[in-house]
């Protein structure tokens, strides 16, 4: 098997390596450097010794102190020997690149939260999948879009201004082109990144649903030595909820600050009020003002308006009252009272009907998860609430 030499850059060791596994990192059997494989050929030559960086027995020698092509087949990783030590010589064993567990860390909590990790990590398909698919904002899991993080060469706080720069709309796809796909489908569907140096290029989409905006949400930085291809990326993630959600998909349970993260997201209540997207917001503002220390428990949309007027109407409960709005009419009434509410289906959608001591609502059109909302935020408040 063909061999070309490079010198370890710690050392200064001539070290020997199959000509086809020259994009790869290494670690020199003498001191130990790790280094990505990039220098140029000084000379070629057949039959070197080469170690295999893995755990288990190394193949023996032939008896040109080589290891056979067969040897080779399937293998990723070598530890080089130093050129001119003896075949026989025992070469130390050497341990893999850092497993996927050790090599993302967290390194601030607040506001979001910052992760970093080697460049070389945007080449597992795992990690470049591990956004969870709900809205980074407001944790919807319908009418989501796929955004790709730009991973810039300082760090953004608008990655979706990043992406109008590189050329508007061909870095998202939209809910119908992104139904039913896998992970991997999606990462080959997706377009490569233009303008940034590789590895970032390849895409790495996180969700953002109709109703909100993906600005500022997620930011992504790369720093890489474009001769050597070694680097380090950081990611911004401002929802420390969602933070958490990736970090332990992309493998980091047990990473650094892996704990410090889970303890402060478990501390930080995350109010009901912070995952109505922000349009929703503004309109459920129109007509519901809290009083006094009154807290916002869940606004379920009237479903007989389109989605994109959530806001507009529907039920709204806060640990004091219940509320139900549309543009003509505004009903409300205290926790003190007693309510019946009546389900039933039909035509492939949920009603609810809701009767109180001073008014009533024959329909309220809901789907199922806005009935499990009601429901439970009926009973978060103490409602006397009688369901039938």
């Amino acid at each position: 098997m063909k061999a070309i030499h490079v010198k370890c850059p710690s050392c200064g060791a001539t070290l020997a390596v199959p000509s086809e596994m020259l994009k790869g990192r290494v670690r020199c059997g003498r001191c130990k450097n790790k280094f990505a494989l990039s220098a140029q050929p000084e000379t070629v030559m057949e039959n070197v010794v080469a170690s295999w960086l893995t755990d288990e027995e190394e193949p023996a020698p032939t008896e040109e102190g080589s290891l056979r092509a067969e040897d080779l087949a399937g293998r990723e990783s070598l530890l080089l020997a130093p050129e001119g030590s003896a075949p026989s010589e025992p070469q130390p064993q050497a341990q893999p690149e850092p497993a996927e567990k050790g090599d993302i860390r967290v390194v601030r909590i607040e506001p979001g939260v910052l992760f970093e990790f080697p460049a070389s990590r945007l080449h597992n398909p795992e990690l470049r999948s591990a956004f969870p698919r709900q809205c980074v904002s407001c944790q919807s899991q319908a009418h989501l879009k796929a955004h790709v993080v730009i991973y810039a060469g300082q760090m953004m706080e608008d990655s979706i201004s990043l992406e109008d720069e590189h050329s508007a709309g061909t870095l998202v796809l939209s809910d119908q082109e992104v139904h039913g796909l896998s992970a991997q489908e999606l990462l080959d569907r997706l377009p490569r990144v233009p303008n940034v140096p590789p590895p970032a290029d390849l895409p790495m989409p996180y969700w953002v649903c109709d109703m909100c905006s993906g600005s500022g949400q997620v930011s992504g930085q790369i720093q890489v030595n474009r001769e050597t291809g070694q680097g380090f990326c950081q990611l911004f993630i401002r929802n420390i909820h969602r933070g958490l959600e990736f970090m332990v998909r992309a493998g980091g349970e047990g990473a650094e600050g892996y704990d410090r993260l889970k303890e402060h997201v478990e501390q930080t209540t995350q109010h009901p009020w912070d995952d109505l997207p922000e349009v929703v917001q503004h309109r459920v503002q129109q007509w519901f003002q809290p009083e006094g220390e009154e807290q916002f428990v869940a606004y379920i949309p009237d479903r007989d308006h389109v989605r994109t007027e959530d806001g507009v109407a529907g039920v709204l409960i806060s640990d004091r009252r219940l509320i139900y709005h549309t543009p003509r009419r505004h009903r409300q009434m205290s926790i003190e009272d007693s309510v019946e509410l009546r389900t039933s289906t039909g035509g492939g959608k949920g009603s609810v009907s809701i009767t109180t001591p001073q008014w009533s609502v024959r329909h309220v059109a809901v789907d199922r998860d806005g009935l499990t909302r009601m429901r439970r935020a009926l009973s978060l408040s103490k409602f006397q609430a009688v369901w039938h």
